[in-house]
């Protein structure tokens, strides 16, 4: 049959559940090692010859495409999968592929380092727990649990909206905490902006990531716009108007805001009377420092107080190694004393927070905890790639 359409067609059906796993866990695309580990646990493939077998023939048939990871512009050994247009158009119910855009050529590690941190949670978090609750380890078991933790990890960027419906829509017993008229709003705000950009409105620094950095922008609202989005803009102001940006960036931060900043809420649920709302941070290129790590977690404390009446927050910051792991506790931990009295005055992180309007009482409601998935060892063999995610 060839490459015909009908042929396409029915290597999707037949290998229907590899192509939504890595439309879904991956955002269209996946490292084939990961996806090895989810035909061994969802009973797909009972050994790695059938499983490349498969993937063979959707490679063949033009469904998805073969790759090397690329970091910076320079090849690794690391192969990874994308979904084609065909692929992503029967995932997506279109009837022709002109109606879905096709995933670029990778140019850059940061979609297949958010897929991998990301498919390193599902493995190693939620399919454990389907385990031991006794149940079937299937595709549809991962959404169900993830759906059931109020979770966006699957979202990928400016999709947060779809955790405020989900939010609304849930269990009975988050509804006596949540602020209905303040969820709604923002819903409608969120909408807004979407329906903006989908036509064409976003202009300058919103319409791209990384754009504008370094810059100095003739007004306030320019400089928002990319404040507001999770991206950092370094430019000389008075202090007037520093105060000023940092006082919108924390009122109008929102679930986009931290979904564009690689920031995923991994569980809402109710602990000793209260929600507890836990937060994964992917440092997925090694850069973040305390001062970043801060003032995201600020942000989100106060969006978070505008959806709840009451709440805690764990924020569970992931590095790629326990190196990266542990130089950033560290360094949030450090002791902070007065420049003249050297009067202790608390860590590093909680000053941070202090300043950016999360009082010493409120923090503690807040618990950080550093970790990693190994992710060097595990995908980006050892220390001969560590250097790639650098800059």
């Amino acid at each position: 049959m060839g490459n015909s359409n009908a042929n396409k067609q029915f290597i999707c059906e037949r290998y229907s559940e590899y192509l939504y796993i890595i439309y879904h866990f991956g955002n269209k695309v996946i490292l084939i090692k990961q996806l090895y580990r989810y035909a061994q646990e969802f009973g797909l493939a009972n050994s790695y010859s059938a499983f490349y077998g498969h993937i063979k023939q959707m490679i063949n048939a033009e469904i998805i495409r073969k790759e090397a990871f690329l970091a910076y512009g320079r090849k690794t050994q690391l192969q990874m999968l994308t979904l084609k247009k065909f692929g992503i158009r029967f995932v997506e119910g279109k009837v022709s592929s002109q109606c879905v855009a096709a995933v670029p050529k990778a140019n850059s590690n940061e979609r297949i380092l958010v897929s991998i941190f990301k498919n390193c949670y599902i493995l190693n978090k939620i399919i454990p727990r389907i385990c031991k609750e006794g149940g079937n380890v299937t595709f549809e078991q991962v959404i169900a649990l993830v759906n059931q933790d109020n979770s966006n990890m699957l979202n990928a960027r400016n999709q947060g909206v779809e955790l405020l419906y989900k939010i609304q829509d849930s269990s009975a017993a988050l509804h006596p905490f949540l602020n209905i008229s303040e969820i709604n709003y923002e819903i409608n705000r969120l909408k807004e902006i979407k329906h903006k950009r989908s036509m064409g409105l976003r202009k300058g620094a919103m319409a791209s990531e990384g754009k504008g950095v370094g810059k100095v922008y003739s007004t306030p609202e320019r400089a928002l716009a990319e404040i507001v989005n999770g991206n950092e803009i370094e430019m000389w102001m008075d202090s007037r108007m520093y105060a000023s940006l940092k006082s919108r960036k924390l009122d109008y931060y929102s679930i986009d805001s931290l979904l564009n900043a690689h920031v995923y809420v991994a569980q809402m649920k109710i602990i000793q009377r209260r929600p507890q709302i836990t937060l994964l941070m992917f440092d997925i290129h090694n850069k973040q420092n305390v001062y970043r790590i801060a003032t995201q977690i600020a942000c989100a404390y106060h969006m978070f107080e505008r959806y709840f009446n009451d709440f805690s927050l764990r924020i569970g910051i992931v590095g790629v190694n326990e190196v990266a792991c542990r130089v950033l506790e560290s360094d949030s931990k450090a002791i902070v004393r007065d420049f003249y009295t050297k009067e202790i005055k608390g860590s590093k992180i909680s000053r941070i927070l202090s300043d950016w309007r999360v009082s010493y009482v409120e923090q503690e409601r807040i618990h950080v905890h550093f970790t990693h998935y190994d992710i060097t060892n595990q995908y980006l063999d050892g220390v001969k790639h560590f250097n790639l995610l650098k800059i």
